[in-house]
């Protein structure tokens, strides 16, 4: 005899394989532009344009990837972006868990208002800002060679409005009673946020943390214009030169954007549940 129980789990299981099947298409639809462009990578220039076309080349042209990191300097490029990225997450993993930390789980008077004017800053897009911290930045010399890094480097350690609302919002979520009973034992506001806060924000940490080598990493118009030295570039805007240098060697072109986009993808492919579960749960309250 079949329980009361069994008729809901099969009302969601038959829709939900349903919506897998009718999502494959356009899953496929989104992969096949990844999937030409590995191709294309690995072809020699004469395979480019072939009809029929060639998915799997054989043999491929591994030397494409080789030429580009190595001849080209876009392996230089990388290092940049690694570092750039590490130093960026860590600030804004930093910043925005004691901000939020503050704002969510500390009681002091002022506390909603200085929520709020964290959040205005959300409505000033990057280009209203752009001429007068260039300026600023100018003015202190930190444009061009090494310093060029420093106006890209600052604003993480200082506090970005999205990653803190991202952190705060998870941390309302945390009963309250475990930071209560931990003051009970004598643990100081420190102790409470590195034994138990953090450990259950995890989720959110890792979005945070996701969303910001995403962002370092796709950047242009900042490398843009705070780095003059080429040998500082980072991959976006390596790409960006590569598109006038190699605007007939396709199978060039798509090896550098395959390194630009291919350590992305992987990071995320492999951290995608944790991501969607601290973006769903910052929601909660």
């Amino acid at each position: 005899m079949r329980s009361d129980l069994d008729e809901p789990v099969a009302l969601r299981s038959g829709p939900r394989w349903r919506r897998q099947l009718a999502l494959m298409p356009v899953a496929l639809l989104f992969l096949i532009p990844l999937l030409w462009m590995i191709s294309t990578s690995l072809k020699r220039h004469d395979q480019v344009f072939t009809w029929p076309p060639v998915l799997i080349p054989n043999p491929a042209q591994w030397h494409n990837f080789l030429d580009v990191l190595v001849k080209d300097g876009f392996g230089r490029y990388l290092l940049n972006t690694i570092a750039l990225s590490t130093v960026v997450t860590v600030g804004t993993l930093f910043s925005a868990t004691l901000t939020a930390y503050s704002l969510a789980r500390v009681d002091w008077k002022w506390r909603n208002a200085a929520f709020l004017l964290v959040i205005s800053t959300m409505l000033l897009p990057d280009f209203v800002t752009i001429i007068p911290l260039f300026s600023m930045y100018q003015k202190l010399g930190l444009v061009g060679g090494v310093p060029g890094f420093l106006p890209l480097v600052l604003p993480a350690w200082f506090g970005k409005a999205y990653f803190i609302f991202l952190m705060r919002q998870f941390m309302l979520g945390i009963p309250t009673e475990l930071s209560d009973a931990a003051r009970m034992d004598g643990c100081s506001e420190l102790g409470i946020l590195l034994r138990i806060v953090l450990p259950l924000c995890r989720p959110a940490l890792l979005s945070v943390a996701l969303f910001s080598i995403i962002a370092t990493w796709s950047d242009v118009l900042q490398p843009l214009v705070y780095l003059r030295d080429e040998k500082y570039f980072t991959v976006s805007l390596g790409l960006a030169q590569f598109q006038g240098r190699y605007v007939t060697q396709w199978e060039q072109m798509l090896a550098a954007a395959s390194v630009t986009a291919v350590p992305v993808l992987i990071v995320f492919v492999l951290a995608q549940k944790k991501f969607v579960r601290g973006i769903s749960t910052t929601g909660i309250k």
